[in-house]
């Protein structure tokens, strides 16, 4: 019964947390809170490529019938989504010469160029976007900027945040310079979820984005998440002592949470299934009492007979 009984209280721990989706998880205070849990990597949908042909076909077909500007350029949009870079680059060309000063062209070429390894072009169209749009991509661009100076440097220092960022070199990440976590979590967020469109591991770039963003993570949500964006890290080829020291110590806060998580979830499930573990409880004892007692009849009963 026990044994029954443990079973069911896992089981219940199980379909409640996934069906609630809120989880106990480890501040780096190490403090135990239940929450709605926090993603540490990006997950991307799958491209349907025949989905996206179509809809290319069809956004070309508009702009022949219509001659729409805008319809052209979504259709360059989505070739750079397929891969059909050179062809995209031209539509943008010409878009820019009928048309210059668009945010939108300035913004794709940008991107088209870093793809095909230019990426001195790249910044140059970039830093244009920004200058039309400054609040573009929610105000994050300057990463992307980042990225690029230090692809046209040739650094191979990839420990060193990319991003520029100080995160302190102890075991527990801090905020010396005073960042405004919020909104850098929001930015790298957002870049790296456009990026990972294009880019898939192995890339150190990301990877090295990944790290900083899991010592965000850490000290604006929990040390579970953090620990997913450091893992999303390593996938990328990102390594480092300083990830390594983070890692271990994220991973023995962790431990906290479950611990709290079995007790809690015990509770509740003992709360919400009283009547029944009552009532199971009363009719397994009076189960086990009319057992003895009827041992005890059939010994006496056999000593009698003898």
């Amino acid at each position: 019964m026990i044994r029954i009984l443990l079973i069911l209280i896992c089981l219940t721990s199980f379909i409640s947390s996934f069906a609630c989706i809120n989880e106990y998880r480890t501040l780096l205070s190490g403090k135990v809170i239940e929450t709605d849990p926090t993603n540490g990597k990006i997950w991307t949908k799958e491209i349907d490529t025949t989905e996206l042909r179509l809809k290319a076909d069809n956004l070309f077909i508009a702009y022949e019938n219509s001659g729409s500007l805008e319809s052209f350029s979504d259709y360059g949009a989505a070739l750079i989504y397929l891969g059909e870079l050179q062809k995209a680059k031209s539509i943008y060309e010409k878009i820019e010469t009928e048309s210059p000063n668009l945010y939108s062209t300035a913004s794709n070429l940008g991107t088209i160029y870093e793809l095909i390894g230019k990426p001195d072009s790249a910044l140059t169209w970039i830093k244009k976007s920004i200058e039309l749009n400054p609040k573009s991509h929610k105000g994050s661009e300057w990463i992307h900027i980042k990225i690029l100076e230090f692809k046209i440097s040739g650094s191979n220092d990839y420990e060193k945040s990319i991003l520029g960022l100080d995160f302190g070199i102890k075991s527990i990440p801090s905020n010396p310079n005073s960042y405004e976590l919020e909104q850098l979590q929001s930015h790298i967020w957002h870049q790296l979820r456009e990026r990972s469109n294009f880019v898939k591991p192995k890339n150190r770039i990301v990877g090295n984005i990944y790290f900083d963003l899991g010592n965000i993570i850490a000290q604006t949500r929990d040390v579970q998440a953090a620990l997913e964006s450091f893992e999303a890290a390593k996938e990328y080829g990102f390594e480092s002592e300083l990830m390594h020291q983070r890692n271990k110590e994220f991973e023995i806060l962790a431990l906290k949470a479950k611990p709290s998580q079995l007790k809690e979830d015990t509770k509740d499930f003992i709360r919400d299934n009283f009547k029944v573990l009552f009532w199971s409880g009363l009719a397994t004892v009076l189960f086990a009492i009319i057992l003895f007692i009827t041992r005890i009849v059939k010994r006496r009963n056999k000593r009698t007979k003898g």
